[in-house]
């Protein structure tokens, strides 16, 4: 599944660097968030899902989608609590004027960052996968807004979003994050690390052509940091062994 996650992005990064996609290929922005989530659940099987009954791996993953779900349905009616934001028809289908693939997305990206938070602690992983998530948004936000998949009312003052969303994003990851078992004998996979390696590059390339160089710069210091991140894991790991 990470190949043709990563297949289907290089396709869809080279059709969005030299070309503007049809609105006929608009499915395809929906596509590319469920094989990424898809490939993080593959990744997360073993890793913290082996041990697991089928019906209490569904529950989890259901209730990451639908808190996620509701409480940016919550914030297109209000503005709480990620501020005052609408979906466009970019991502496919509404739920409560919220696509549906965005609680896919919120399932790939706690999932994915909690999984390279290696903590022995639960509390310090959480606190550790809502930064991870919150670097996510760093660099998805800006260019999504760019390309019209949503539209902020009352902007802000990163790129014309607001803090309260970066908030938001970071205790929602956080504590969903709680859901999922700690693991201090496993190491994730190298593929788990590339997977948020070829998020960050993905939305990093497309902020470089709508000329948001901080959003690239960025993109490039989140990747050093996530490979920074496997070393540090795989050293560990060496350690223990020996």
């Amino acid at each position: 599944m990470y190949r043709i996650f990563a297949v289907w992005l290089l396709i869809g990064l080279l059709l969005l660097l030299f070309w503007e996609l049809p609105e006929w290929l608009y499915f395809a922005n929906s596509i590319f968030m469920i094989l990424y989530t898809a490939a993080v659940l593959v990744e997360s099987k073993t890793y913290f899902f082996s041990n697991i009954k089928i019906n209490k791996i569904f529950a989890v993953l259901f209730i990451i989608g639908a808190t996620t779900l509701l409480i940016e349905a919550l914030s297109v009616y209000t503005g709480f609590p990620f501020g005052e934001y609408e979906y466009t028809t970019m991502l496919g289908y509404h739920v409560l004027g919220v696509p549906f693939t965005i609680a896919i997305a919120w399932v790939g990206f706690i999932i994915n960052s909690t999984m390279i938070s290696t903590q022995k602690n639960k509390w310090l992983r959480a606190l550790e996968s809502g930064v991870w998530v919150v670097f996510i948004d760093l660099i998805l936000d800006p260019v999504a807004l760019a390309w019209d998949f949503w539209q902020w009312d009352n902007g802000g003052f990163y790129y014309g979003i607001p803090a309260t969303n970066f908030i938001t994003w970071f205790f929602l990851a956080a504590i969903l994050s709680l859901l999922l078992p700690l693991q201090k004998g496993t190491k994730p996979s190298v593929q788990s690390y590339r997977l948020l390696e070829l998020m960050f590059l993905f939305f990093g390339l497309l902020a470089l052509k709508k000329g948001f160089v901080l959003v690239a710069c960025l993109a490039v210091l989140f990747i050093l940091l996530t490979e920074g991140r496997r070393v540090l894991d795989s050293s560990r790991k060496k350690a223990l062994v020996h």
